[in-house]
């Protein structure tokens, strides 16, 4: 069975969207914290972390948005999938209308999708070392 492109990127968003909340709000009690910082000591890590997949889905949207053909779909990433800005603020910063909005992220959505199964990003729990 062949996993859809858009439903890889619809499930490794949600995942992104989860890590990049916990690891800010985790960040901010390590910031009030400082004593936590100093007991620090370096051990090898078996499997990835949050903060693992919070860069490489960066990175495969990168990639599969990367050239000036599609530099206005990097700028759609980066500030409403990647910044979780809201729609409204997104659509209206970029001055689209609801329809290139939906045309766009489809777009986005497809090629970014192709490149997180390329990377392997999912399923989730395979890429943190589930069975």
């Amino acid at each position: 069975m062949s996993v859809k492109p858009e439903m890889a990127f619809d499930v490794c968003w949600e995942v992104y969207r989860g890590a990049r909340e916990v690891l800010e709000a985790k960040r901010g009690i390590t910031a009030l914290a400082f004593e936590a910082d100093t007991k620090y000591s370096w051990r090898p890590d078996l499997r990835p972390k949050l903060k693992d997949w919070v860069a490489d889905f960066a990175l495969a949207g990168q990639a599969a948005l990367e050239g000036p053909q599609q530099a206005s779909r990097m700028v759609l990433f980066r500030l409403y999938y990647l910044g979780l800005t809201p729609y409204e603020s997104a659509r209206h910063f970029l001055g689209l209308s609801e329809r290139s909005w939906v045309n766009w992220s489809e777009e986005i959505r497809r090629r970014c999708g192709e490149e997180l199964l390329r990377r392997a990003l999912f399923p989730p729990r395979k890429y943190f070392g589930g069975a």
